[in-house]
């Protein structure tokens, strides 16, 4: 089930798909550049609520196919200083202009001249707008649901760095001064778990996922995964689990297979990638290797999750994944998936120099310049638990430093009854759900086709490539429907730069080259 969010800001996105964690939904941004509103700088809460969602249905409705079946939803966010809101609330709605023209030290001196009564109350308006069918039944276009947390302001400035995993608690926000009933430090310095019982947000989304649910229009993620479960028990794929550190020649292998035995390859680090995409955008001074640590420290599924969404319908697909860095993520997948009739794991390894050199004949976007950094990178990923997958899930360890035709012979003669069933048994078809996946499949298929892998292309150019490509150009694609299939999600399919425009540029990533080989598989 998918539940539109109209905003522009990230954070709020990532702090929206937190929130609905426990419910089988997709949140994502608004998919047109029509489709927004513009929110009046006015006092009164009722009235910017309503001007501000019939301007968004009056948008939505505009540039959205089918918006009479489809739900979207907006958030404002107001702050109270009790002290200051006699007349009226102070900054109230008018918070996000409020932050631009206040710091801590002008804040901490009016409050001051007002007796130094910091008490502050922050509070959440979440408007969701409902499908034809459901207003019809409830008579109403919309519901509102509000929470709010009572709180003090700081009485001292904090130095808050942005939290990898949750970037809505940043240096960015009120946040960074609200110190909510029974703390002792603001929202943006707390644990995630205490930050949860205090987030102001919280109780507008819970009233809103029950409303939902309550109507039957989304399911619990419990529910979800128990019919899922049952789906992944018809899927029989043979399928690969390649671990070992940085360039020891996991991707190579997975190529290997891709190329001569039709596997479906996908590499973990571009989910990764995607999860760090989607709490921080392209430009974040929280780096990935810090994120991908304190990710798999805190959640060691948020790979494997997304890795069995994207191999659920795949049916009779033989898949090699590569790319884990923590035991309990071998774990985790191998705890919830259900369909295979084989499953490996493989440690590749060699030695640093080796990994080292062909990291600088690689020249990869997160490679290392100097043999100090590549260790440094080494000792992050052990410390991530990499020795421990090689001393207890690795049914194999595969050496890789002497030539590559030594290499897959060795794994060949360890694996020639199963790549041999591989060979001969799996289907050949593509599913119908990945061919109907059109533009995407047109923008994987053509960057594929380009003699420089390892360039950058904006979403004109790539546009362009499509309208060049024989096996598209009789379909001509417009620039703005490639910017929408990129705005509207992160996708694992791409390597992401930032050129000196400002633009975001994209390539094929290790999954995204596996990807256009599926689609022509032979």
């Amino acid at each position: 089930m998918e539940l539109i969010f109209i905003t522009s800001n990230s954070e709020k996105l990532a702090h929206a798909k937190h929130l609905c964690r426990d419910y089988a939904i997709r949140i994502s941004k608004q998919k047109n550049y029509g489709v927004g509103y513009i929110e009046p700088r006015i006092d009164n809460r009722e009235e910017l609520i309503k001007k501000s969602v019939e301007d968004a249905i009056q948008r939505f409705s505009k540039n959205s196919p089918n918006a009479n079946n489809k739900f979207f939803f907006i958030e404002d966010t107001s702050v109270i200083i009790n002290v200051l809101s006699k007349d009226k609330e102070v900054p109230g709605v008018d918070i996000k202009y409020w932050m631009r023209e206040n710091n801590f030290s002008s804040l901490d001196s009016i409050l001051k001249k007002h007796g130094n009564n910091r008490d502050v109350i922050v509070r959440s308006d979440v408007i969701i707008v409902l499908s034809k069918q459901l207003q019809d039944k409830l008579k109403v276009p919309y519901k509102i649901f509000t929470s709010q947390v009572k709180g003090t302001i700081t009485s001292e400035e904090y130095k808050v760095k942005t939290q990898p995993l949750y970037p809505w608690l940043s240096q960015k926000t009120f946040n960074k001064w609200f110190v909510p009933e029974g703390c002792n430090k603001p929202l943006s310095l707390l644990d995630i778990n205490e930050a949860d019982k205090h987030d102001f947000r919280a109780g507008a989304f819970e009233q809103m996922l029950n409303f939902l649910h309550e109507h039957k229009i989304i399911e619990t993620r419990f529910e979800y995964n128990k019919k899922k479960a049952d789906q992944l028990k018809l899927f029989a794929p043979f399928l690969f689990i390649i671990c070992g550190p940085t360039c020891a020649g996991k991707t190579t292998l997975a190529t290997f297979l891709v190329d001569n035995y039709n596997y479906y390859h996908l590499e973990a680090s571009d989910f990764m990638y995607l999860s760090y995409y989607e709490r921080h955008g392209f430009n974040s001074d929280v780096s990935i290797g810090d994120f991908a640590a304190e990710a798999l420290k805190e959640n060691p599924a948020i790979v494997t999750d997304q890795i069995l969404d994207n191999i659920g319908g795949l049916k009779l697909v033989p898949i090699v994944i590569t790319g884990f860095r923590n035991p309990k993520e071998i774990e985790n997948f191998l705890s919830k998936y259900k369909g295979s009739t084989f499953i490996k794991s493989i440690y590749v390894d060699s030695n640093a120099e080796t990994r080292y050199q062909r990291s600088i004949i690689r020249d990869r976007k997160d490679g290392q310049k100097t043999f100090e950094e590549f260790s440094k990178k080494d000792l992050q990923q052990q410390n991530m638990g990499l020795p421990m997958i090689k001393e207890k899930h690795s049914e194999e360890i595969l050496n890789n430093d002497k030539t590559l035709q030594e290499y897959y012979a060795s794994f060949e003669s360890l694996n020639t009854k199963q790549l041999e069933a591989t060979k001969k048994d799996t289907a050949r078809s593509v599913p119908k759900f990945v061919l109907s996946k059109k533009l995407q499949n047109a923008i994987i298929s053509t960057l594929a086709k380009q003699n420089d892998l390892e360039k950058f292309h904006t979403t004109t150019e790539i546009a362009h490539l499509i309208n060049a490509n024989s096996d598209y150009s009789t379909v001509p694609k417009n620039k703005n429907n490639v910017s929408r299939y990129f705005n509207q999600y992160f996708h694992p399919y791409f390597d992401i730069s930032i050129n000196e425009g400002g633009h975001a540029c994209y390539r094929l990533s290790q999954t995204g080259i596996a990807y256009s080989k599926f689609l022509n598989r032979r």
